[in-house]
């Protein structure tokens, strides 16, 4: 639920607001504004079950006053992503999730600077101390507390979900190279490069993110096994050198390109222990065929050339890299 499409803010209420008060208001809405919208969101907080979710979306913990001002400056277009302090942590993720979805400056540095700080915002969320600030506003308006800390985990749940649909909203809005420069620079800052565990946040935006690259992968993987066909064809033939040579500057500009696709997952793959698959599968095939031209005594320049190409693309998958370097040393060595 988008802050702004909120039964609290639909009314002009606030979390403290008494029944009566949330009556009047909805009278007073339902003359100018949209009666269906407005007679809905006074039955959402008419009911505890319905009002934990509009309390959940919302500011918690906050002053109706202190809220109406942060509402204000919030409610347009963003061009940039600031911090929220100074109010509780859901609160937080309320406000920046509308901030980001609201984003409006183009750029990967800044969606990417939004969905870090979505993420960090949303790791600090804890249910039992959201259900005291909850359960304090509903004691200075008079209603009911919530029983139980299971209904607050229920709500942040779809509070995750609300966020993950934001951060692939906001990626959404960028052209595809600066969709995964985006992606790269939120996984490498998440993760101090693949040093530590991502939030729940970036690794919900990663399995988005390697789900919807899969098509590319899976094409350029055939593109990938087509010029290996030509290189260990053109390789193993000393006559052909020239050839093999031109076959692996095409081979380099295709796995460059990979790379570039593949890096979020890569940095997110040394975070959580798990290699990207489709890169150790191609790695693997190059690394094939750079053997298979040595063993089958073609050119050492070819061998090495694409020794080469495979230690730069894949500098990132650790066992391919390892079996780079001990390729270059039994070459001759590279560097």
């Amino acid at each position: 639920m988008d802050l702004f499409q909120n039964p609290f803010f639909i009314l002009g209420v606030g979390p403290r607001s008494t029944r009566s008060e949330i009556m009047d208001a909805a009278e007073a809405a339902g003359l100018s504004g949209d009666p269906d919208a407005v007679a809905d969101a006074a039955s959402a907080l008419a009911s505890p079950r319905k009002r934990l979710n509009a309390e959940v979306f919302f500011l918690p913990g906050m002053r109706k006053d202190a809220a109406d001002r942060l509402l204000a400056a919030f409610k347009g277009p963003v061009r940039m992503m600031q911090p929220c302090r100074q109010m509780s942590d859901c609160a937080a993720v309320n406000l920046t999730a509308a901030a980001l979805a609201r984003l409006t400056a183009d750029g990967a540095s800044r969606v990417a600077y939004g969905i870090s700080l979505l993420s960090r915002a949303f790791e600090l969320v804890k249910a039992p101390e959201l259900m005291g600030l909850i359960n304090g506003d509903r004691k200075v308006a008079g209603l009911p507390a919530v029983p139980s800390v299971a209904d607050v985990e229920e709500e942040l749940d779809k509070l995750r979900l609300h966020c993950r649909t934001v951060v692939r909203g906001a990626l959404d809005k960028l052209v595809s190279r600066e969709l995964v420069k985006a992606a790269a620079e939120a996984a490498r800052t998440e993760t101090d490069d693949g040093k530590r565990p991502p939030p729940v946040l970036v690794r919900d935006m990663m399995e988005i993110y390697d789900l919807e690259s899969r098509p590319f992968f899976e094409k350029e993987e055939k593109t990938v096994k087509a010029l290996c066909a030509a290189l260990k064809a053109a390789g193993t033939d000393r006559r052909q050198s020239w050839k093999a040579l031109a076959v692996a500057d095409d081979l380099e500009k295709v796995l460059a390109n990979w790379q570039s696709v593949a890096a979020p997952l890569l940095t997110i793959g040394r975070s959580t222990g798990v290699t990207h698959r489709p890169s150790f599968l191609v790695a693997r095939e190059v690394r094939e065929v750079s053997v298979g031209i040595h063993n089958g005594g073609g050119d050492p320049a070819v061998t090495k050339r694409v020794t080469a190409i495979l230690a730069k693309a894949f500098a990132e998958v650790s066992e391919v890299k390892e079996a780079a370097d001990m390729d270059a040393v039994a070459l001759g060595g590279l560097r």
